[in-house]
């Protein structure tokens, strides 16, 4: 075996997990790169979008969900909750704020990190793991 082979050898694959995307199955209202970027996790199924302060993570996590057709639970800080409602309305996707399971929709739900414990989390296909720095 080379060293060149050895090293490709340790090489991660990490599987996809996701369905075939293309930038343009993306609502157009967001820019090109954020198009990109949606249709990249999509396609990924597992993805981190570590996108800077104003580049709309927001909108690239409504698209994302939405394009994934799973029931999604958003956890996101209590003050950002109610904005993202109001964000995704601007793309036309229906985003329901909950506190609890039994207040969950089977498309996109949003509750803040602390309601965590009051959601099962087998119920939903994906997690959005929203202002993720608060976890720190």
């Amino acid at each position: 075996m080379s060293y060149e082979e050895f090293l490709l050898s340790k090489v991660m694959r990490v599987p996809v997990r996701g369905r075939e995307c293309v930038p343009s199955d993306v609502n157009p209202i967001l820019f090109p790169f954020q198009r990109d970027l949606t249709a990249w996790a999509v396609r990924k199924g597992r993805a981190a979008l570590f996108a800077d302060t104003g580049l709309g993570k927001t909108f690239m996590q409504m698209e994302w969900a939405r394009l994934l057709d799973e029931p999604t639970l958003i956890l996101a800080p209590l003050a950002v909750a109610r904005q993202t409602v109001r964000e995704a309305a601007k793309l036309g996707v229906t985003v329901t704020y909950a506190r609890s399971q039994s207040e969950a929709s089977d498309g996109i739900t949003i509750t803040n990190y602390e309601m965590l414990s009051a959601f099962t989390p087998e119920a939903f296909g994906a997690v959005v793991l929203d202002e993720s720095s608060i976890l720190k």
